[in-house]
């Protein structure tokens, strides 16, 4: 391999590590199911469905107030169409935990999320300070979960706490014996 070529080869893949988070993996796939405002599966081009999870914000569980609006909005914004997922992490769900962009216009779903007043910026988790600026702005416009009465706004982590998931039971106890049909 000539000099020339070898450099080439240095420059390119050197270009293309400055355009990603250090240690992130980029993933580009067809979101096929939303499951809730912030959790989806995705069809990776040429690889498996994996389930993502929108990394430094937070949308309303399901049996809280906004939770059916949030995950109308995520799906009118990615279902069926082309994503570029950065990923940084796995949560212990094993969800793929990552910054998303719509390919055909490269708009960031995390940031429009919380711009349009569908989701909490995750406190806990966020590494991006303008979210808390594009929260505020849609705070102070009442968008979304924000037009809601206070009382109804109570941020996921904190509702998470205060009504923990229950173990589903199984249909068939094993610990319990069979009733009996014996007369």
């Amino acid at each position: 391999m000539s000099v020339p070529s070898c450099v080439s080869r240095v420059v390119l893949v050197v270009l293309l590590l400055i355009g990603q988070p250090l240690g992130a993996d980029e993933l580009i796939g067809i979101a096929t199911k939303v499951f809730d405002g912030d959790s989806f599966i995705v069809k990776v081009i040429e690889g498996p469905e994996i389930e993502v999870r929108l990394g430094e914000i937070d949308a309303p569980e399901q049996d809280q107030p906004y939770a059916d609006i949030a995950r109308a909005a995520l799906r009118g914004m990615i279902l069926d169409r082309k994503l570029r997922i950065v990923v940084f992490d796995t949560d212990q769900y094993h969800r793929k935990v990552a910054r998303v962009y719509r390919v055909e216009d490269g708009v960031d779903i995390n940031a429009e999320l919380v711009r349009r007043g569908h989701v909490w910026v995750y406190r806990r988790r966020v590494k991006d300070r303008s979210l808390y600026d594009l929260e505020r702005a849609a705070r102070d416009q009442q968008l979304g979960l924000w037009a809601l009465p206070e009382a109804d706004r109570e941020p996921p982590w904190r509702w998470r706490r205060a009504h923990p998931r229950q173990k589903k039971e199984t249909s068939q106890n094993v610990d319990r014996p069979v009733a009996s049909i014996s007369r």
